[in-house]
């Protein structure tokens, strides 16, 4: 008992000296990180498979097609032949279905590899002790496509986290939550009649002696209608 009481102060001495040495949110977001390293290393394994299936149904088809080829030339009756097509159609749909996943996985890697450099990226920043200017707090004038549709984001800045609001043409308003990270922001678009309705994504560039957000956005509430994606671009006002 008095072991096991000694360990759990032990502990609990450990885990105060380890807040109060390193930055809370470096400790949090090493913890994605890590977490994104396992998500990519399954992520790799997965694509593996997927490569291996690509493979399989690849020569399938190609040895149906071949066999087709050459029982065509050696004359098979009809009830043969139409079989033998049957086989390599369904042989077609599999290749198709098996490329269709070695995308989606890859695609999935890439949105990963994204995430997790722009963690490291943000972890060497805090760890250096470098502060970031706010270039983001403020109001941006954004234009979003399909139908050229503007309005205003007003964002504010606090560490990472992105909060704020927004007004629409045509009478949509709501609240922005999000991040911004390496000069990436990420928002949830919350309106006020349909709730979460869009993520937009972007990367601040210059233009000039501008600053401009430009990225695209995808919607999460189908049901709404309209454009599922699109781009859009923001621009900051100017001060008087």
């Amino acid at each position: 008992m008095r072991a096991s009481a000694l360990s759990a102060v032990a502990t609990l001495a450990a885990t105060v000296a380890l807040a109060q040495a390193r930055d809370p949110v470096v400790v949090v977001f090493k913890a994605h990180a890590e977490l994104e390293k396992k998500l990519v290393a399954a992520n790799l394994l997965e694509l593996e498979r997927a490569h291996e299936q690509l493979r399989a149904a690849s020569d399938r088809l190609i040895r149906l097609g071949d066999d087709l080829l050459r029982a065509e030339r050696e004359g098979e009756d009809l009830v043969s032949f139409t079989s033998r097509l049957a086989d390599v159609r369904r042989a077609e749909a599999e290749l198709s279905q098996a490329l269709a996943t070695a995308q989606q996985v890859r695609a999935t890697l890439a949105a990963r590899r994204g995430t997790l450099d722009q963690l490291q990226a943000e972890i060497a920043r805090l760890e250096a002790g470098s502060k970031p200017g706010d270039e983001l707090s403020g109001r941006w004038y954004v234009a979003i496509e399909p139908g050229a549709l503007k309005g205003t984001f007003d964002l504010e800045l606090s560490g990472t986290i992105v909060t704020g609001v927004y007004s629409l043409a045509g009478g949509w308003r709501g609240s922005l939550r999000g991040t911004f990270i390496g000069q990436n922001l990420r928002l949830e678009r919350i309106d006020a009649q349909l709730g979460f309705v869009a993520t937009y994504t972007a990367r601040m560039v210059t233009r000039g002696e501008e600053k401009r957000l430009e990225g695209r956005w995808d919607a999460t509430n189908l049901a709404a209608g309209g454009a599922a994606s699109g781009t859009w671009v923001g621009r900051r006002e100017q001060a008087p």
